[in-house]
């Protein structure tokens, strides 16, 4: 299948701006002055979503190795607001969740993007470099085609990828010890 990539709609603003927007759709990230218009998922990315979100908030409740929040806005140090597909908040940084609002202020533990044609190159390269500003610990990225995670780790020069693992096959990510998963087999593929 030939890949599709569109050009995301981006609206230069100030945050106070951004933050009188009405609640979408559409929806919005915000990064360095733009708001950045941020298309509807498929089915099959909510499919994603849905399976692997709930599979760490049991693994990660079960374990109290924190929380999970699937969709939520993530308002960085940076001043950026996001929306990544699943956030995790470890046992310390739970704080960070404002239940109030039901966002996250602050920087999550781990962030998974489950990458579409038309988000993967602005997840990879606006999102990741404000994450690493951000000192996002862990991100993954999950191909929504081919079912292949990419583990990356922070590190003060960038990111490292830490492991990638095919669709099919177990991924046992390092940030989550003793989790592990098979994407093909959790969407019954």
């Amino acid at each position: 299948m030939a890949e599709v990539r569109e050009k995301l709609k981006r609206i230069p603003m100030s945050r106070e701006e951004f933050e009188n927007l009405p609640e979408g759709p559409p929806f919005y990230d915000y990064i360095n002055g733009e708001a950045i218009e941020v298309n509807r998922p498929t089915g099959r990315h909510q499919h994603i979503l849905l399976r692997l979100g709930n599979t760490m908030w049991e693994y990660v409740r079960d374990k109290n190795l924190g929380d999970v929040f699937p969709e939520v806005d993530v308002l960085l140090p940076t001043g950026s607001v996001v929306g990544p597909d699943i956030s995790v908040l470890f046992p310390e940084h739970l704080d960070r969740y404002d239940k109030q609002k039901g966002d996250i202020i602050g920087t999550p533990d781990i962030i998974v993007e489950v990458s579409s044609p038309t988000t993967s190159e602005y997840d990879r390269t606006d999102k990741l470099s404000e994450y690493h500003r951000s000192g996002v610990q862990w991100v993954w990225f999950v191909d929504q085609e081919t079912l292949t995670v990419e583990e990356f780790q922070w590190t003060p020069e960038g990111y490292l990828l830490r492991q990638v693992v095919k669709g099919g096959d177990v991924f046992r990510p390092k940030a989550l010890e003793g989790f592990e998963v098979n994407l093909k087999r959790l969407l019954r593929e």
